[in-house]
């Protein structure tokens, strides 16, 4: 019996169709590659707890953003109770719809070099409410910074070189949103922030 030509390409097209889907179940069914450390931790970065720890947590954040600064006190509760099995690094990624999200990143990049990073990232997210252009200085004096120094870094090119990197950095890892967070390297789904904290204690109690 001959098949007529019709008949042939309809079958084409079937059997392409189920070929295409077969191969996009077997993509989308692989784990995900992770990030390498070394693409995702610059050696300029603030990190909390052990370099050689075997969780490692990076997040992409912007202190204007409300939903950072939910995850931050969930991120604390994390490293307080499991922070030796945990290495954390916080990287900059200001959105731009934040009107002060890029100067804030800037303020706690110049305390940052007077060792006081972790101080001013912890008071721009309890403050965030009250960004303005006149925050920056209140809260470097809060820390007792130098302000000559504090104003001038804040103004560098060193620190502002730093975020675009930041940010360089997220965009070609694909983030376009925040917080966005990695663990072990891969790209942590959307989930609430009780899903949240279990998949890291979880992950951090495996390792």
């Amino acid at each position: 019996m001959t098949i007529p030509s019709e008949t042939k390409i309809l079958l084409g097209i079937g059997a392409l169709t189920i070929s295409l889907i077969i191969g996009a179940v077997v993509l989308f069914s692989r784990p995900a590659t992770p990030v390498t450390k070394e693409q995702l931790i610059p050696k300029s970065a603030y990190t909390k707890g052990d370099i050689n720890a075997k969780t490692m947590l990076v997040e992409f954040s912007d202190f204007q953003c409300p939903a950072c600064k939910a995850y931050q006190s969930v991120v604390d509760d994390i490293l307080k109770t499991n922070g030796a099995q945990i290495y954390f690094v916080y990287r900059n990624f200001p959105l731009p719809q934040h009107t002060f999200g890029g100067a804030a990143a800037e303020a706690a990049e110049a305390a940052g070099k007077q060792g006081k990073y972790w101080e001013m990232h912890d008071l721009l997210f309890a403050r965030q409410e009250d960004m303005s252009d006149t925050l920056w200085m209140e809260l470097a004096k809060e820390l007792k910074l130098d302000e000559v120094q504090f104003t001038t870094d804040m103004k560098s090119q060193a620190v502002k070189d730093k975020i675009a990197n930041d940010k360089a950095d997220g965009v070609a890892l694909g983030i376009n949103s925040t917080p966005t967070f990695f663990l072990n390297g891969i790209k942590m789904p959307p989930m609430s922030l009780e899903e949240f904290k279990q998949k890291v204690i979880d992950t951090a109690g495996k390792q």
